[in-house]
This record gives C-alpha cells, sequence and structure tokens, in this order.
C-alpha cells in the first residue's frame, strides 16, 4: 500500500502561485534593470521587491511541494527530491523529532542501521503520521526528540 504525504493539499496552487511570483520578480528586476524610473526610491523599491519575489517563491515552493512515499509493499520510503535512492523501512533503526530551543517542530529525521538517512521537513502532524505507519511496518524503530538549532 502506497501513502503520499504532501506538505500541502494543493500542490497545483502552489506550484503556479510560485511560477506567478518569479516572473513578477524577473519582471521588476528588469524594469529595475532598464533603469524605466530615474527616482533611486523607486528603483531601489522595485529591487527589494524583485528580490523578496523571487527568493521568497523559490524557498516556499520547494517547502511545499515536498512530497514523501511510503510503500509499505516495497518496504521503502522515496522523497520526491531524492527518488533514485529510498530507505529500506526494514532498515531503519531511529526516527528523530527535531525541534528547537522552545520545543517548536523542524522535521523528522530517519537513519537507518548503515549511513542512510532522510530529513523530512513536514508539519508534525504529518511526522507523527509517517512515524505511525513506519511502526505498523518496523516495531523496532527508536523514536527520539533532539534539540537542534
Amino acid at each position: 500500500m502506497k501513502t503520499v504525504y504532501s506538505n500541502t493539499a494543493r500542490p497545483g496552487l502552489i506550484k503556479w502561485s510560485s511560477i506567478a511570483a518569479v516572473v513578477l520578480g524577473i519582471i521588476f528586476f528588469l524594469i529595475y534593470i532598464l533603469e524605466i524610473s530615474r527616482n533611486e526610491g523607486v528603483r531601489l523599491s522595485l529591487y527589494i521587491a524583485s528580490f523578496l519575489l523571487l527568493y521568497g517563491a523559490m524557498f516556499y515552493g520547494q517547502y511545499k511541494l515536498i512530497t514523501l512515499t511510503v510503500d509499505e509493499e516495497a518496504d521503502t520510503i522515496t522523497d520526491n527530491r531524492q527518488k533514485k535512492y529510498p530507505l529500506k523501512i526494514s532498515q531503519i533503526k531511529t526516527a528523530t523529532y527535531k525541534v528547537n530551543r522552545k520545543g517548536r517542530f523542524r522535521s523528522l529525521f530517519l537513519h537507518d542501521t548503515g549511513v542512510g538517512f532522510l530529513d523530512i521537513r513536514t508539519s508534525r502532524e504529518n511526522a507523527e503520521k509517517i512515524v505511525a505507519q513506519i511502526r505498523k511496518v518496523n516495531p523496532a524503530v527508536e523514536v527520539k526528540t533532539e534539540n537542534f538549532f
């Protein structure tokens, strides 16, 4: 049974809004480069807006479009960024919830018996569902919580 965990319910909307923000950022940057406005305040505002749109859309889109596929029949966990190197569920040794100093959840870190690992940036609810599904297949998985800065 394959289960797909995503950071968003509407990946198409996130994809197209990220593309629109990147295109808008490029347009602002081109206006800045072509010096359509001679006012330095306007030029600086265009430069800052283009920078924020380009980088903001890039990082937001990357986070929201991460998907994780847990295939119990094939005994694998696959991240959409690393499809070539799936992690075997039967070989997972630890599942670590990474939290910051204030106790806020950051990511789920899976490590197998060898050198394989998977760092999953997702919500706490998704992380708990993933760990529950992994422990259903491999009850020997040790679950830990560690503080990371």
